[in-house]
């Protein structure tokens, strides 16, 4: 997969207050801790904080099911956000933590968002689909 050399146009970050409360607090927390914080953290900082319920499509946030597709591989897979404490890849449960889930918080369906894994690697998710 080729990913574009140019500099990138971020999708929004959408987030409730409560969310965003939570969030930069867990992303400050653990620092260069967790392999997502840093997406997690940057993600954050540029967040739009909206009402639930008042942004213009469904977002993806704590709890929610999506589907996305990998940039790299290509693979489509269907994952629920979470929280460290209740990640379990076993029953597709992601932490906001890892690199994918910092990612896909914040975004609508459609929305592509690219970064640079901890080992120098383009990295990329599609959200397809978001249900609350």
């Amino acid at each position: 997969m080729n990913f574009p050399t140019q500099t990138q146009t971020l999708p929004p970050v959408y987030v409730t207050e409560a969310d965003h409360e939570i969030l930069s607090n867990l992303a400050q927390a653990v620092a260069d801790r967790a392999a997502g914080s840093r997406v997690l953290a940057s993600e954050m900082a540029r967040a739009v904080i909206v009402e639930p319920g008042d942004a213009p499509r469904p977002f993806a946030s704590i709890g929610s099911t999506l589907e996305y597709q990998d940039l790299s591989s290509g693979q489509v897979r269907r994952v629920r956000l979470s929280l460290p404490r209740d990640a379990s890849i076993d029953e597709g449960r992601i932490s906001v933590l890892t690199p994918v889930g910092a990612a896909l918080i914040g975004m609508t369906a459609g929305e592509t968002f690219q970064w640079t894994g901890h080992d120098g690697r383009p990295r990329g998710v599609r959200a397809l689909s978001i249900e609350a």
